[in-house]
């Protein structure tokens, strides 16, 4: 790389160090930093027994999956649609009567995870989109010659072709699902914590910035878990394209 590139990537490498790697670094030392001085894992025990961290993990967890389920169905669904142009649909009208979204616990993980999908879904739109444009036309109509029928060629030709598109789709919205923050506060108040809302009240409100960055690292490490496990499911070509 000539010495041209690298002056160009400096505003770039500056702007991860600062807004990323810095404060990544920064919060996963001071989860492990006591008080007096030292390294300790005593942050990690305390939120560990706190009534609400495990509702929080699991409330994490739960959002994040069902919204990133939503997300790809309604995304792929838009996106074949903008490829094959079909007819508009009218308003079913199946709500007549007002319903409280955040009356309990499994309406507000739902109704959390549906307004993160509506926020989001035109962005896994325009990545789907984007693979299924890159699919040869031809190999379709090859299909049709050979007599497929439109779901064998979905199922043999649109799902694994676009593969690395629902595989960017996923990791680039994971990570935004798993982090969720805002959505929840604002639907819902402190009534359905997630680990950022944790992590929020526990130095703003509490005044505990150790057990803060403690379940900001935890969440961090689900984030990592979570992708991994996905790029070890999907294989190692995946990381590849």
């Amino acid at each position: 790389m000539r010495p041209r590139d690298l002056v160009g990537l400096l505003p770039l490498a500056l702007y991860l160090a600062g807004f990323t790697v810095v404060p990544v670094a920064s919060t996963l030392a001071l989860s492990v930093s006591a008080p007096g001085g030292g390294i300790t894992l005593d942050h990690f025990r305390r939120i560990a027994g706190h009534y609400q961290f495990g509702e929080a993990v699991v409330n994490t967890v739960a959002v994040a999956g069902i919204g990133l389920a939503l997300e790809l169905l309604l995304g792929l669904a838009a996106a074949l649609a903008l490829i094959g142009r079909p007819a508009g649909r009218k308003s079913l009208g199946a709500i007549r009567t007002p319903v409280d979204w955040v009356g309990t616990r499994g309406l507000a993980l739902f109704t959390v995870a549906v307004a993160d999908a509506w926020k989001v879904t035109p962005l896994v739109m325009l990545i789907l989109l984007a693979g299924l444009q890159a699919i040869p036309g031809e190999l379709y109509e090859a299909a049709r010659t050979d007599g497929a029928s439109r779901w064998r060629q979905f199922a043999a030709i649109t799902l694994p072709l676009l593969k690395p598109a629902l595989t960017m789709a996923l990791i680039v919205r994971g990570v935004d699902a798993f982090r969720i923050f805002a959505l929840p506060l604002a639907l819902t108040g402190r009534g359905l914590p997630v680990l950022s809302t944790y992590a929020y009240v526990e130095y703003l409100e509490y005044g505990n910035p150790h057990t803060s960055a403690a379940s900001s690292a935890i969440l961090l490490i689900m984030i990592l878990l979570a992708v991994g496990t996905y790029l070890k499911l999907a294989g190692p070509e995946e990381v590849l394209r």
